[in-house]
């Protein structure tokens, strides 16, 4: 009983470890491109949810334009499709800051005016091209996308991008994972900086003043820190605070501290030493000290001539003692 138990055992332990890949490929496959065919349009994820306009050969544009910036996912629903109707299905392409550009079905699409609060999606078939408007971005609805600047955009350590924008409430940066396309955090004039101990170096420098700045870490370059400067308000646009003034801050630590220098020998009452090669010289305090020069033999020369001249010595004595017991001897 106890042995065909263990035979059981071994086989689904066995059968676990070979299926257990197979299992693990499976769940990567389909998890690849999201899929929610059977998801409400009202329901679908936010990270993957907007704006669906039908762009013609079965398709939709669902329109995005959240911290991640500009987005428009190719969605293939087929030419019966209804606004209202679910949208979420296959994806054929995204387009993004990275990918403003590709072609889906025959069309030829494009996100123009990417860097700006109000981008545009252009559809182009036989040399017809139609326009749908993106949705605006967080700053656009906030001021409306005539106040707000166009969009700089940088590299930072890893996989994290900065998205650099000002608007009527002062500069702002937004970090996002340049893969996922999650945004990570935010910068802004009140909250200017990065915690301490962040996954990277990055701060707005200045962030009240009429010239702020972007400082952000750079391992392993020359410089372990580069600079931004954010891009200008539109003509016409106010700021809706009062600039102030303010000193260059310290850049931020980039190497360690020197080493502190070792504390002087404290003194213990012995002799002083110039030390030269091969050996050391002392000099003596006192009434000796005076034309007086002891010398330390680093080879141990001296110690073995000084040996020597003792054996020599005791040798000497014993013979004389030894010539002097056979004297008495012989009286």
């Amino acid at each position: 009983m106890r042995t065909a138990l263990r035979a059981s055992l071994a086989t689904a332990v066995l059968a676990g470890a070979l299926l257990a890949p197979a299992a693990g490929a499976a769940y990567a496959a389909t998890t690849t491109v999201p899929q929610a065919a059977s998801v409400a349009p009202e329901n679908a994820p936010d990270r993957f949810a907007g704006t669906p306009v039908y762009i013609g050969e079965g398709l939709v544009a669902v329109l995005r334009h959240e911290a991640e910036g500009p987005e428009a996912w190719i969605r293939v629903v087929g030419a019966d499709w209804k606004p209202g109707e679910n949208y979420m299905f296959r994806v054929l392409t995204v387009l993004d800051r990275m990918n403003i550009t590709d072609t889906a079905n025959g069309l030829d699409v494009e996100i123009t005016k990417v860097n700006s609060a109000a981008p545009v999606l252009t559809v182009t078939k036989a040399g017809v091209t139609t326009s749908f408007p993106m949705p605006l971005s967080e700053a656009g609805r906030t001021h409306g996308a005539r106040c707000v600047s166009s969009t700089k955009r940088l590299g930072l350590d890893g996989t994290l991008v900065a998205d650099l924008t000002t608007t009527p409430d002062g500069p702002q940066v937004q970090l996002v994972d340049g893969v996922t396309k999650d945004p990570y955090k935010k910068l802004t004039r009140t909250g200017p900086a990065l915690a301490k101990g962040d996954l990277t170096v990055a701060r707005i420098v200045n962030p009240s003043s009429a010239d702020p700045s972007f400082e952000y870490a750079t391992p392993g370059e020359t410089d372990p820190f580069e600079t931004a400067l954010f891009p200008e308000l539109p003509k016409g646009c106010a700021f809706t605070y009062s600039f102030t003034d303010e000193a260059p801050a310290p850049k931020p630590s980039a190497t360690p501290s020197a080493r502190p220098t070792a504390p002087a020998a404290a003194d213990t009452g012995s002799a002083p030493k110039a030390q030269t090669a091969g050996q050391t010289t002392v000099v003596p305090k006192g009434g000796v000290a005076a034309g007086a020069e002891l010398t330390e033999d680093r080879d141990d020369s001296t110690t073995a001539l000084a040996g020597a001249g003792l054996v020599a010595i005791l040798a000497g004595l014993g013979t004389a003692l030894l010539v002097r017991r056979r004297a008495d001897a012989r009286r």
